[in-house]
């Protein structure tokens, strides 16, 4: 599945809005999928601190908003992985709400495949894109941060300097440190992201 993220310079978030949820009752649905996609389903839940079936939601509608995005190749070769499940492949029971098993099957009819083959691909490529973009943050995070140590080095430079010359009253003291004291915070949280391999979550606050 990687290399139907090659030519995405601009991916989204991955982290699919909760509209795509909500549908009503839930049904219980066989599918027979390799232990690729069953282990990315238990990795998405995790990714998103969601119940597997809200994964599987989840994933179903990632992938059906990143194919409409992507040309006809990149369908082409979505179904060609669709169609080469890794083997074996377990059929289990499946909780589903009905909009979702919808989905699956209206996705799956367009594009010529088996309900069981939409999943296991819908699985697969949703944590392929997870993983693509929690990497592609780490990379980014680690060539700017030596810009982020010299950005700090300067603010602290500024900030002893202000510290001599300045008068009690001037305002840009107390403000100089609290920008040094922000970007300090940012450099270090940035430091124990890589440290740990685990990336900042959008909302993480530098504090």
């Amino acid at each position: 599945m990687e290399d139907l993220l090659a030519n995405r310079s601009s991916p989204d978030d991955g982290s699919p809005s909760g509209d795509g949820r909500r549908g009503g009752r839930t049904v219980h649905v066989k599918f027979k999928l390799s232990k690729d996609a069953m282990e990315a389903k238990e990795a998405l839940a995790a990714h998103w601190d969601v119940s597997e079936q809200e994964g599987a939601e989840m994933a179903a509608q990632l992938t059906v908003s990143f194919l409409k995005d992507e040309d006809e190749d990149t369908r082409h070769r979505f179904v060609e992985k669709a169609r080469d499940q890794p083997r074996p492949r377990t059929r289990t029971t499946h909780a589903v709400r009905r909009a979702t098993k919808s989905l699956l099957e209206t996705t799956a009819s367009n594009l010529d495949l088996t309900r069981d083959q939409c999943l296991g691909a819908c699985l697969r490529l949703a944590h392929t894109i997870i993983q693509f973009l929690r990497e592609d943050q780490l990379e980014r995070h680690e060539a700017h941060l030596s810009a982020l140590r010299t950005l700090l080095d300067r603010a602290q430079t500024i900030e002893a300097d202000l510290q001599e010359e300045a008068t009690a009253i001037d305002p840009l003291k107390p403000a100089i440190t609290a920008v040094r004291r922000r970007i300090e915070a940012i450099v270090e949280d940035v430091e124990d992201e890589l440290s740990r391999g685990r990336p900042l979550d959008r909302t993480h606050d530098f504090t």
